[in-house]
């Protein structure tokens, strides 16, 4: 068991007052969330609503939201979930809760950065550091993994390693092996996210590739120690996007496989349609044309269009490829045209986002 986990139920049983019971049982509750236990937090949730909702106590109201959050983060990604921490957020400053507004603004600025919001996100992380004192670690921890996780997609590699190192010192002195695990499995999704982008302007580093396969095989193992389960679609999902960059199309054919119908995944950078892309890609790559065409003419390509940036990119960048091995692929919407304006789009979303950070830059 988690030391905050341990601490947290320890500190349940002889707690009197009404409001750090409900403090304790929502923190309990958003820990089982994090960690995939969704039905026992979902428990807690009922019994803060039971005792707690309603006109009896505006501050239980802030933790109630919170844990309804992270249910809804980590169980089906669920976009109510933005609204509840903005909720908690918005009552933790009428009410001047400095725990509740510091932790709400920390989750905040998290789902900002999931919905690639980043404008909000700054404005987020300012709040959350406003007001998190330097021993919660609880907020303290998930804003630095939201700067950690930032700089890593600007392309800003050393100021990502600081706000990891500050991540994961707040959550080693926590107990929070949850943090832990997750500050591991961003650096591997991320670092992989970042090449996958990168190989469609430039050439990959074959050492790159050799880290982020030691890192995955590491996350791997890690999860089946720990049994924590939230984020295992994802893992499958990275190792097979890993397997084509590394040319091993066979073996991504059957990790796209598993983990086409894995959940929970977020629309804004998930599709079926891009994973049927992906195979198209690698069932190309080993010969097999005919069927790959058959699954391409399938795709609808609208919500590919809805994808981040970065997922655009990459599919632009495949169907080019594709577009240049059999002429069959090629589709009337101007791929090249289309893949030189989203290398231009990327570029200077990089920039602009490393910018936006440049307050947190240790340089």
């Amino acid at each position: 068991m988690s030391r905050l986990l341990s601490r947290l139920q320890s500190d349940l049983l002889i707690a009197s007052d009404p409001l750090e019971k409900a403090e304790l049982l929502a923190r309990i509750s958003g820990y089982l969330a994090r960690t995939g236990r969704f039905d026992e937090a979902r428990q807690f949730v009922a019994e803060l609503r039971l005792n707690y909702a309603g006109e009896k106590s505006g501050l239980a109201t802030v933790w109630i939201m919170l844990a309804e959050a992270l249910i809804h983060i980590f169980s089906d990604l669920n976009p109510l979930a933005l609204d509840r921490v903005k909720r908690a957020q918005i009552l933790g400053l009428a009410m001047k809760y400095p725990a509740a507004i510091a932790l709400a603004s920390a989750w905040r600025a998290h789902l900002e950065f999931e919905n690639s919001l980043f404008e909000a996100m700054v404005i987020s992380i300012r709040t959350g550091m406003r007001h998190a004192a330097l021993d919660d670690h609880d907020s303290q921890v998930r804003l630095a993994m939201v700067l950690a996780n930032a700089f890593m997609i600007s392309g800003d590699r050393a100021n990502s390693q600081v706000w990891f190192a500050k991540a994961r010192n707040h959550a080693v002195k926590n107990g929070d092996q949850a943090s832990i695990e997750a500050l591991l499995y961003n650096r591997t999704a991320f670092g992989i996210s970042i090449v996958r982008s990168d190989r469609c302007i430039d050439i990959v580093q074959q050492a790159d590739l050799v880290t982020l396969r030691k890192e995955v095989e590491s996350d791997m193992n890690l999860q089946k120690l720990t049994g924590i389960s939230a984020l295992d679609n994802h893992i499958y999902l990275w190792s097979a996007r890993l397997s084509i960059l590394e040319g091993k199309f066979a073996e991504a054919i059957e990790g796209l496989a598993s983990s086409r119908q894995g959940f929970p995944f977020a629309d804004y950078n998930f599709s079926q349609q891009m994973i049927d892309l992906e195979m198209v890609y690698c069932l190309a790559h080993t010969g097999q044309l005919d069927k790959a065409l058959r699954v391409f003419d399938s795709i609808d390509f609208k919500p590919i269009e809805c994808l981040d940036l970065d997922e655009r990119l990459v599919a632009a960048a495949m169907q080019y490829d594709l577009e240049l091995m059999d002429d069959r692929f090629r589709r009337e919407d101007g791929t090249p045209d289309r893949l030189v304006r989203l290398k231009l789009q990327y570029a200077a979303a990089r920039d602009h986002l490393r910018m936006s950070l440049s307050e947190w830059s240790a340089s």
